[in-house]
């Protein structure tokens, strides 16, 4: 398949090039019939990516992030005769234990010690926090290779052991209440509230490509944002929009979001 008639409809370079990849990997299993996976993606992403495969004929395919909540998932490319239940699983499971009893260890420390063993994010899914413990999918080519290579985190000493996806528990994510007026649903004006940043900020994050809503990166400082929107702002962290839209005596809209923390 022509890989830029099946792209012609998207804008963004990065998300244009991601799917490029997964049009590779379907026309290789093509041609030689065989299972090919994506790297992990976001749900936009998965959109994008499905939305595209779903122009073949000749080929099925499945989407696992792990569990059924995942944030991030793998696609699996396979050809029309084979059925899922012979497609073996792309990701696997791994059990990062340590002594945290003096320092709060979060999603960033983990992620960063992951990182630092010079492994790509797109190898890494989801990573579900614990008090002494996380549990991280990944990349079932990259596996081994942390269990033998990741040995500390946050300075903190740890152990790493594979588990099975049945041994997964789940966490509850924490959040910041946060309730506030704005002057518009506009993003600029919504991020600036949020995040306790000027306006002149807030447009420098959207014109440097750093803010995400549901997981699509938005040049348009004027995007109107609605209740259950998500928001992400590279180095300030994510914020769910509980509700906005009913009015004050002074026309300015009230907002109640969740800043995850």
């Amino acid at each position: 398949m022509d890989k830029l008639t099946l792209t012609n409809h998207i804008r963004d370079i990065d998300l244009k090039n991601k799917m490029f990849k997964v049009i590779d990997k379907a026309n290789g299993c093509m041609k030689n019939y065989d299972v090919r996976f994506t790297e992990f993606m976001n749900p936009f992403e998965v959109t994008n990516a499905t939305s595209i495969l779903n122009s073949y004929t000749d080929i099925k395919y499945g989407i696992d992030g792990g569990f059924n909540e995942a944030e991030r998932s793998v696609v699996s490319i396979y050809p029309y005769y084979m059925e899922s239940d012979d497609v073996e699983a792309g990701i696997r499971f791994l059990q990062v234990e340590g002594n945290f009893k003096f320092k709060s260890i979060s999603h960033k420390d983990y992620l960063g010690a992951i990182l630092n063993l010079g492994i790509k994010r797109e190898k890494i899914g989801d990573i579900i926090i614990h008090d002494e413990f996380c549990q991280v999918v990944v990349d079932k080519d990259i596996c081994d290779f942390v269990i033998m290579n990741l040995e500390k985190v946050s300075r903190n000493t740890v152990k790493v052991t594979e588990i099975s996806r049945d041994d997964l528990i789940m966490s509850d994510h924490k959040y910041k209440e946060k309730s506030m007026t704005v002057q518009a649903d506009r993003l600029d004006c919504v991020i600036s509230a949020v995040y306790d940043i000027s306006r002149q900020d807030s447009l420098k994050y959207i014109s440097a490509n750093k803010v995400h809503v549901n997981f699509e990166s938005i040049s348009s400082k004027s995007k109107s944002i609605k209740s259950g929107d998500l928001i992400s702002v590279r180095g300030k962290g994510r914020v769910e929009i509980e509700d906005i839209g009913e009015l004050t005596k002074k026309g300015r809209l009230k907002l109640k979001a969740r800043l995850l923390v």
